[in-house]
């Protein structure tokens, strides 16, 4: 069920950006895909290496992404894109808002940090689904073993 709602969230999100374009063949990934990324993404991660990302679906500027994650990784925000988390599998803490620091700039719309400063924390497990809005500093600092997501960008309009 959780599956359905990401769906149904990412697609109320792009529906009036979509609704001036000319309609696409629709893109899907099923559960055996999903489970094949993750893994070929528990293969390919090195020793002390955080995080892989590998392509899931993209449907012109709309991206989605299997992370798999076996360690905190930089903290990041995105200045024009929503950002959305579904945990597939395993657990770890989620930070968002506050100040991001240690920043520099990845390119023009994006941003790394080192940490957060006074965010909110939460630990969230399979099945949760987190939604992230363009310019909110969010970071998974730790994992409980292995954290695998589906994470959903989203362009604001």
């Amino acid at each position: 069920m959780s599956t359905r709602l990401l769906a149904a969230l990412a697609a109320t999100l792009i529906a009036a950006p979509l609704a001036a374009q000319p309609a696409a063949p629709a893109t899907t990934a099923n559960a055996a895909e999903i489970a094949a990324l993750s893994e070929r993404a528990a293969r390919e991660i090195k020793p002390g290496q955080p995080l892989v990302a590998l392509p899931v679906m993209g449907v012109g500027p709309w991206r989605a992404m299997l992370e798999y994650r076996q360690a905190g990784a930089p903290a990041s925000l995105h200045k024009t894109q929503i950002e959305i988390f579904q945990v597939v599998s395993g657990a770890g803490q989620f930070v968002t808002g506050g100040t991001l620091e240690g920043t520099r700039d990845v390119d023009a719309a994006n941003q790394s940090g080192t940490g957060i400063a006074g965010g909110t924390s939460r630990r969230v497990a399979t099945g949760d689904i987190m939604a992230v809005p363009a310019g909110v500093p969010h970071w998974i600092p730790s994992v409980e073993g292995r954290l695998v997501l589906i994470s959903l960008k989203v362009p604001t309009p």
